[in-house]
Order: structure tokens, then C-alpha cells, then sequence
């Protein structure tokens, strides 16, 4: 009896047991259900960014701050998860490729550890290589400067820059633009300003991922007052002998233009290219170009020549001749005459080419006697008072004659003498 008993008894107690967990695994399948549950927002920390550039790799945009994962658990334990320690990690430095690929998270904080990931999470990432190329530095100029002030075209200097980082990003960009803005600025603009990449169509290109040897470049913008300023012929020589410049004219006379104002308010007048007039002797007419020293420049429209017309004129000058011998014409048939050893001053004036050569026989003086009126037909020898006659070169005049008339003696021609022959 006893041994049945025994054989009973731990039968029961097996069937107990049995019927126990049975019961167990009810109450806890009914009252701690194993679940899953989503936790959002779990931030990403990227790490190894350096591996992957080392590489000559580079990630093109950021990936998403923040993933959704989904745990498993039993309820009880899920509750016990603290989701502020949790954070996906996105690991770089195992990518050795470059496109588009769905890279895995690792889940860091996730307690206790009877909970798990229903599914590994994963984010979506574009990796390219790193490439450098150099751009174009251009400036973006807008605004206006003060009012009676011109600006200058803007330089910028580098006039290029050196950009790498991800092969689309650096592909993408086309120019960088440095933007500066007038308002009515009345001085040289000489200033640093940062440099933004842009792409073809004008939009802006960002990204961590896309760097720049140099953030900014130098700008430079002269403005400068504007003034009216005259122009002056610069004639050089002299004029043939005998003659002189009368006016020199210019054509325009005055033109705008602008520059440093260390400069341009010490200018009284703006000068000409070399007009030669050495020996000249008649008017010298030039189209000569403006000489604008450094620092000066001609207002937009203004001409950068001028017509210049240089007036020469002969100069009037006077003589003094003294006349001493004198043509006699006409003398009348049977007579002689002669002049008395008288002479005469005459003082010219006229153009120096006429004058200043003159002699007193280009003039040829003379006296003529057929003025003589003879007596009853016969001419009576004696002393006559008849006008001095000049032949007076073109262009010349006689201001002045010390007398008008010579004293001319007059006489028969002696007659031969007739010798008689004897006879023989």
C-alpha cells in the first residue's frame, strides 16, 4: 500500500507541476503579454566621419537627425526601457563604396536586455568621392554711389578659388559671388566679403559636406568725384622766322571727367599729345588725343580727342632804304642829264618775307623826263625838280619818304667840231 501510495503521490506532484507552469504561462500570456512597441525620435550621432574622408569619401547631405525603431518584449519589460538613453548610431568607417545605399543603426541604451529590436533600423545614405576643382570669383554689385560721383568696375580679388568636397556638390557649383551693395557712397570701397557658392540657374549651393580654401575675398570699388576740367594744347616749336601764333583753339575745349581726389583737385587742366609747329608758317590744324595721367579718367561719352587749330600769322615789320642812285628814262633827244648826289630815305612796312629782304633797287627808283614839257618846242637846259618813282613790292607800303622829288640837271649835247682840211 505504501509503495502505491508513493507511486501516486508523485505522479500528482508531476501533474501539479505541469498544471502549475500551465497556469503560470496563462497568467503571464494573459497579464504580460510579450508585445512590440515603436519609440520615435531616437536620435542618430554619426561617428568615424574622419575614416571615411580619409578615404577620399565624403556623405553628400546630412542624414536624418532622428530614426523610428521598433522593440520587443514582454510588456513589463518594455516599460522599463528609459528612452532618453537611447541614440542609433550610423557608423562610417566600413563604407568603401560610392551611391546609394540602406546602411544599418546600431541601438545603443536599449535596457533591459530581455528587450529587443523587432527589426534593425536602417537609413538611406549617398556617398561620393571627394573632388576639388576652382571657380570663378564674381561680384554681385547693386545700389548706387553718391551723386556727383562715379564707380569704377569692382575687382575682387582671388579672382578664383579652389572649392572641394563631394563629387555632385562641387560639380553642382559653377561661380562664387560676392555680394556688395552701394548706398551713394562717395569713397574707394575697399573691404572683405564672404563668398557664396552658386549653381547654373542661380541658386545658392550649401552643404557641410562642400568647403572652400578661402571663405572670403577682398573687394575693391574706386569711386570718384566727377569735375569739368579744361583741355590745353600742347604745342611745342616755334614758327618759321617772321612769323607768330595768333590763337590756338581747341574743339571741345572742356571735357568731364573723374579720379582720385588727391588728384583731381590739384589739376587745373587736362593737356594734349604733342602738337609740333617748328617752322611753320601756316596754320597747323590737329585731331590729338587727351593725356590723362594716372588716376584720371574720361566720363563715360566724352571724347578722348580734340580738334585743335593752331593760327600763324606773318609778322608786319619796317624798313628803312636809302636810295642813292636813280634810272634816269626818257631823257629827250639832244640833251643829257644828270641827278645831284642826293639821297633819298624811304621807310616801308609790310609782311617780313616782303620786307625784311628788300633792297632799295628792288624798287627801282627812277625819274622820268618825259614830264618835261619843253618851250616852243625846245627844252631849256637847267635844273628840274621831278618826282622820285618806286615800284612798291605787293603787300608792302611806304609810310614814309624822306623826299618826293630829285633835282635833275639838264643840258644840250655839245656839238662836234668840224675840223676844215687845208687845201692842197
Amino acid at each position: 500500500m505504501n509503495s502505491r501510495f508513493l507511486s501516486n503521490n508523485l505522479s500528482l506532484k508531476i501533474i501539479s507541476v505541469i498544471v502549475a507552469i500551465i497556469l503560470w504561462l496563462y497568467a503571464v500570456s494573459e497579464l504580460n503579454p510579450e508585445t512590440t512597441k515603436p519609440i520615435y525620435d531616437v536620435p542618430i550621432e554619426i561617428i568615424n566621419m574622419q575614416i571615411l574622408n580619409d578615404k577620399n569619401l565624403s556623405l553628400v547631405e546630412n542624414p536624418e537627425e532622428n530614426v523610428t525603431i521598433r522593440i520587443r518584449g514582454l510588456v513589463n519589460d518594455i516599460r522599463k526601457v528609459n528612452t532618453s538613453n537611447l541614440k542609433a548610431i550610423l557608423d562610417l568607417s566600413e563604407i568603401d563604396w560610392t551611391g546609394t545605399r540602406l546602411v544599418e543603426l546600431d541601438i545603443e541604451g536599449l535596457l533591459p536586455r530581455e528587450v529587443r529590436l523587432d527589426k534593425i533600423p536602417e537609413i538611406e545614405l549617398t556617398i561620393n568621392d571627394i573632388i576639388k576643382k576652382d571657380i570663378p570669383v564674381v561680384i554681385d554689385l547693386s545700389g548706387d554711389g553718391g551723386d556727383g560721383y562715379h564707380v569704377h568696375d569692382a575687382t575682387v580679388e582671388p579672382s578664383t578659388i579652389t572649392i572641394y568636397g563631394a563629387r555632385s556638390l562641387v560639380d553642382s557649383v559653377v561661380q562664387g559671388v560676392v555680394q556688395v551693395k552701394l548706398d551713394q557712397d562717395k569713397n574707394t570701397i575697399n573691404e572683405s566679403h564672404p563668398i557664396k557658392l552658386i549653381d547654373a540657374s542661380g541658386n545658392p549651393v550649401e552643404s557641410r559636406y562642400l568647403s572652400l580654401r578661402q571663405g572670403s575675398a577682398m573687394v575693391n570699388i574706386p569711386i570718384y568725384p566727377i569735375q569739368d576740367k579744361l583741355v590745353r594744347a600742347n604745342v611745342v616749336g616755334e614758327p618759321a622766322n617772321g612769323f607768330v601764333v595768333d590763337s590756338v583753339t581747341l574743339d571741345p575745349n572742356r571735357v568731364t571727367v573723374n579720379g582720385a581726389s588727391s588728384i583731381i583737385e590739384r589739376l587745373s587742366a587736362l593737356t594734349t599729345e604733342e602738337i609740333n609747329i617748328q617752322g611753320a608758317t601756316d596754320d597747323i590744324r590737329r585731331t590729338v588725343n587727351i593725356v590723362l595721367e594716372n588716376g584720371i579718367y574720361l566720363e563715360p561719352g566724352q571724347p578722348f580727342q580734340v580738334n585743335v587749330v593752331v593760327s600763324i600769322s606773318e609778322t608786319t615789320i619796317q624798313n628803312t632804304l636809302t636810295v642813292e642812285q636813280v634810272e634816269l628814262r626818257n631823257i629827250p633827244e639832244g640833251y643829257t642829264a644828270t641827278v645831284e648826289n642826293q639821297a633819298v630815305t624811304i621807310q616801308l612796312r609790310g609782311p617780313f618775307t616782303v620786307i625784311s629782304g628788300l633792297t632799295s633797287q628792288d624798287l627801282t627808283p627812277a625819274i622820268d623826263l618825259s614830264q618835261l614839257t619843253p618851250a616852243e618846242g625846245e627844252l631849256p637846259p637847267g635844273q628840274y625838280e621831278l618826282p622820285l618813282i618806286l615800284q612798291v613790292p605787293d603787300r608792302a607800303e611806304i609810310i614814309q619818304v624822306s623826299r618826293e622829288t630829285i633835282t635833275v640837271n639838264v643840258e644840250l649835247l655839245a656839238e662836234p667840231e668840224v675840223v676844215e682840211e687845208e687845201a692842197e
